[in-house]
């Protein structure tokens, strides 16, 4: 085998052992407009007096807020957290942070308790992930250990099984009105608010526009160069690896 065809296969490998990461289902943002995200982490695990529940708060994909909405504490600001809150109203971000966090905390509790699946594989933290963009792109992804298992579409009221197996969990949230209710109410009517505001100061912010090499042109070597790499693997080890995508993916 050559070393292009084991490099190939190693990278595959571990990708099927891995699976889908947490931010793997997230539509790319649109061309010119913003992006506002919430990074949950709830752990069911934490001792009296460690943090359970955290937010990390990004807009275009820079930290501007790390929040402990356990204790109702901002941990970290940086230069652009004091432009953002200029705009947003920080008290009401601060509410619906808490109260989404105290409810994925209900929930957690209620997974594992109702699924021995969760109780054996030490689903002890929930990760979870609120996306949107100005009039669109507005969701909602979960997982545990950094591995994405649903995706909430909040335009269409949408789950979407990510990971195989995590159906029970799917079946679970989307039969739990309070949950959907509460998921798309704050990704389409709170988030896209909040990033409607940061028009204001549109202008201090970096363009988000295309780069400089197309796509088409990035796709087109992307996929001459792996097609060549393929080509040098053996038979064998093709169906395996095809073998390998199809259960994972």
């Amino acid at each position: 085998m050559t070393q292009h065809a084991q490099s190939l296969l190693l990278r595959l490998i571990v990708l099927c052992q891995a699976g889908p990461s947490l931010t793997a289902g997230l539509a790319p943002p649109l061309q010119g407009t913003h992006s506002l995200c919430y990074d949950f982490t709830i752990n069911s695990k934490a001792a009296p007096g460690q943090q359970w529940c955290t937010v990390q708060a990004q807009v275009d994909q820079k930290n501007f807020l790390s929040f402990d909405c356990g204790m109702d504490k901002v941990k970290s600001l940086s230069a652009l957290e004091g432009k953002v809150n200029a705009t947003i109203n920080w008290e009401e971000q601060k509410t619906l942070l808490r109260d989404i966090g105290n409810t994925l905390k209900q929930k957690l509790a209620d997974i594992k308790a109702e699924n021995d699946m969760a109780r054996g594989a030490g689903l002890n933290t929930l990760e979870g992930r609120m996306c949107c963009q100005h009039k669109s792109n507005s969701s909602w992804q979960f997982g545990f250990n950094g591995r994405m298992w649903l995706l909430f579409d909040s335009d269409n009221r949408r789950w979407r099984e990510i990971r195989p197996g995590s159906s029970w969990m799917k079946k679970m949230w989307e039969n739990d009105k309070e949950v959907t209710d509460l998921l798309h109410r704050s990704s389409i009517g709170d988030c896209r608010t909040w990033i409607q505001n940061l028009k204001e100061w549109e202008a201090e912010l970096e363009p988000t526009g295309p780069s400089t090499t197309t796509p088409d042109t990035v796709i087109e070597k992307s996929s001459a160069s792996t097609f060549n790499h393929w080509n040098s693997v053996p038979l064998i080890t093709r169906i395996l690896i095809i073998g390998c995508i199809i259960i994972f993916f």
